[in-house]
């Protein structure tokens, strides 16, 4: 079956630690949801274990509320000041749930990967995390709870940056393959969050294999946040066109259909009117006419899990690439 495609991978309870950008000033005290966080914090168990800590690497990058991170963690950080600190303690509900005896799952021992061994910990196709149970001659079992599934976590936590709600804004680019793209804004200062999704078609919240099938009329895009104070929105376009070929229709590279047509999703009317100068601008420097589309955002969804930050995580290949901001190493489009 299609999920048991799988690789060795390392659990995490949060989303990767995301790389720092330029500093930035906070113009209201305290945290609330919608608000941009840098946190530093280490998790303990009844047991006084440590689970995970982000102490010693960079802070953990989230908007409070979007679901990124468990709702006990959210709620450690709401009203802090930065510079703050809270311990909190977060109970199953709010964490990772009850184990589930449901998810515990087998399949025959010929369609493990070599090396597989108990105790290890493989991601699915489908972007989970799963751990294996057991091994013996013939099964392979496999626990796809999380790892911390029915236990209660007491988080000491540091808001380290805060950037209000209210600075924040979001920007929608696709160039081709959303995978390239995304990896080339992450490394943009003042860029704070990337997401693939797909955009401007008709279908509501359409699959990969739907939108790679041509018909669902959207595009592969991806979606920035960022600080306006560290990035303009002209220097996310200036990132946009050194990425890819604006002259190419419905296509990038050996990448061919509608789903990698060149467009600019804009989310406010400056947005627009910014994006269309941009375009006539770069169409002075090319003698072939320039086949970006510029219109407002519409329908859309994000990617699948195992989709955001791919290359970033490897990609098919299973060899990371780096997304620290000002990185210009070459970016290799599928891993």
């Amino acid at each position: 079956m299609a999920m048991l495609s799988f690789r060795l991978a390392k659990a995490r309870p949060f989303l990767s630690s995301a790389r720092r950008g330029a500093p930035a000033i906070c113009t209201r005290a305290t945290a609330k949801s919608g608000d941009f966080c840098q946190v530093h914090y280490t998790g303990t168990l009844d047991d006084g274990s440590v689970f995970d800590s982000s102490r010693g690497r960079d802070p953990l990058e989230f908007v409070i509320g979007a679901g990124k991170v468990i709702k006990g963690f959210d709620r450690a950080v709401t009203g802090l000041a930065t510079g703050g600190t809270r311990k909190q303690r977060v109970e199953p509900a709010e964490a990772y749930g009850e184990a589930d005896p449901n998810a515990i799952i087998s399949f025959p021992v010929g369609k493990a990967p070599d090396g597989l061994k108990p105790g290890a910990k493989v991601q699915l196709s489908n972007g989970m995390v799963a751990s294996v149970k057991s091994i013996d001659k013939e099964v392979v079992t496999l626990d796809l709870n999380h790892e911390l599934a029915g236990k209660a976590l007491t988080f000491d936590v540091e808001l380290v940056r805060l950037v209000p709600s209210e600075r924040l804004q979001r920007a929608t680019f696709a160039a081709g393959c959303f995978w390239g793209p995304e990896l080339a804004f992450q490394r943009v200062p003042g860029v704070l969050e990337t997401e693939v999704g797909y955009s401007n078609g008709q279908t509501k919240n359409p699959t990969y294999e739907d939108v790679c099938g041509g018909d669902t009329g959207h595009a592969e895009v991806v979606q920035v946040l960022y600080d306006p104070d560290v990035v303009s929105y002209e220097g996310l376009l200036e990132a946009f066109w050194a990425r890819h070929n604006p002259t190419q229709l419905n296509r990038q590279g050996n990448d061919v259909g509608t789903q990698y047509r060149s467009a600019i999703f804009t989310h406010t009317a400056e947005q627009l009117e910014t994006a269309l100068k941009s375009k006539a601008a770069v169409q002075a420097k090319h003698k072939d006419p320039v086949v970006t589309q510029v219109e407002p955002l519409d329908n859309y969804s994000p990617a699948e899990p195992y989709h955001q930050q791919y290359l970033a995580r490897g990609g098919r290949f299973g060899r990371p690439q780096n997304p620290a901001k000002g990185c210009d190493d070459p970016i290799r489009c599928y891993g």
